[in-house]
């Protein structure tokens, strides 16, 4: 099968979604009798943008210099594709998370499949997306949660497509692999490490961790995510002398960061904002949750429906009320202090990671959903 895979994603850069697309396109080329094309926009340059990503050189990729603004680098990834396209053999299939290239290239009347991460907004978007699901040349709609699932279909009641639920995912990972030199950690020895990784917006719980931080002194608190303008924000809050933070890190370090840590956080609050102002407390599927799962981690995260969709407490997690700053310190202390339970939890995350939520699952799974609406090998 030859795929092009279509995203408006910067590449290379440590945000989730150019992550996740690079990390799919590599499960992707995996797969046997797959000839997979990302592109995308281009990002700062970088020696090797596979290494960046510590993914294998088993996909190609396009990446377009042109636009900055969101709707004309649209455009511009549009003239680049086609370009670019018009270089190689065609595709069998179009499938990516960029719905204005989607909704262009389906007029070449090749297989078109939408991944999407959150209901469409915008006048723009919305107008695209109800065009784009009713062309002869779309085939299936793929999503990351039930919770996204139901939301994006009651927007869209006309779509009465195919529709496959699947959830982000993780590489399986080799247990306790090398953390960071001793000389180079700046936490105590003796004390409990306990660690979060991602983005620090509205919504992703930086004030619980800050909060707990305070509370328990003889425990170190590590972040490793964030802006520059993250990091100057919260460290101008008095943070205490616990609580460090590491700012973004290239993706291909983050698990040397996990196993240095006992416990891991996911304190997502009821209402997550993104930069377009919507809420995606309904439909998340972190990334963060499933790398954690991968090195074999004790999690506790909030106790939210879309979260129940991957963790059950007392298994894989333990799960607390998003917003009580004393059920996440009593979790915090039972968990860290009981290391039979922190092995058996990550021991049960890892066995999900292996059975349902590897990345190479996930692109057997997407394979399959494509074969089966097109017939395409």
């Amino acid at each position: 099968m030859k795929l092009s895979y279509i995203s408006g994603s910067t590449i290379p850069s440590s945000k989730a979604n150019s992550v996740h697309v690079v990390k799919m396109c590599q499960a992707l080329g995996r797969l046997p009798d797959m000839d997979i094309v990302l592109y995308g926009k281009q990002g700062k340059p970088a020696d090797n943008p596979y290494a960046f990503y510590g993914v294998k050189e088993n996909f190609k990729l396009v990446r377009s210099p042109l636009g900055s603004t969101q709707y004309l680098s649209g455009l511009s990834r549009l003239a680049s594709l086609f370009f670019k396209i018009g270089l190689i053999p065609a595709p069998q299939v179009f499938y990516g998370r960029d719905i204005i290239g989607l909704y262009l290239l389906s007029f070449a009347n090749e297989p078109v499949f939408y991944e999407a991460h959150q209901v469409p907004k915008g006048k723009i978007q919305r107008s695209l997306t109800r065009r784009l699901l009713k062309k002869k040349a779309f085939k299936g709609l793929v999503v990351i949660s039930e919770g996204l699932k139901e939301d994006f279909l009651n927007s869209f009641p006309d779509y009465k497509g195919p529709v496959l639920v699947a959830h982000d995912g993780a590489d399986v990972t080799e247990r306790n692999p090398k953390g960071i030199p001793a000389k180079d950690w700046p936490g105590r020895k003796d004390a409990k490490q306990i660690g979060y990784t991602g983005s620090l917006h509205k919504g992703r719980g930086m004030e619980i961790i800050m909060s707990v931080a305070r509370l328990l002194p003889e425990m170190d608190f590590h972040v490793v995510g964030g802006t520059s303008s993250d990091l100057k924000y919260w460290e101008g809050q008095n943070p205490p002398a616990n609580l460090y933070m590491h700012g973004s890190r290239p993706h291909s370090q983050i698990n040397a960061y996990l196993a240095k840590f006992d416990v891991v956080l996911a304190p997502y609050q009821e209402t997550i904002k993104i930069g377009t102002g919507a809420d995606i407390s309904r439909w998340i599927s972190p990334m963060k949750l499933f790398e954690y799962m991968a090195a074999g981690k004790a999690i506790i995260a909030s106790d939210l429906p879309v979260l129940r969709e991957i963790l059950s407490h007392g298994r894989n997690a333990t799960l607390v009320p998003p917003a009580d700053t004393n059920r996440w310190v009593e979790a915090i202390c039972h968990v860290g202090k009981s290391s039979a339970l922190r092995h058996a939890m990550g021991l049960e995350g890892e066995k999900d990671i292996q059975d349902i939520y590897s990345w190479n699952k996930r692109a057997a799974k997407v394979r399959e959903f494509i074969q089966t609406q097109t017939g395409v090998d």
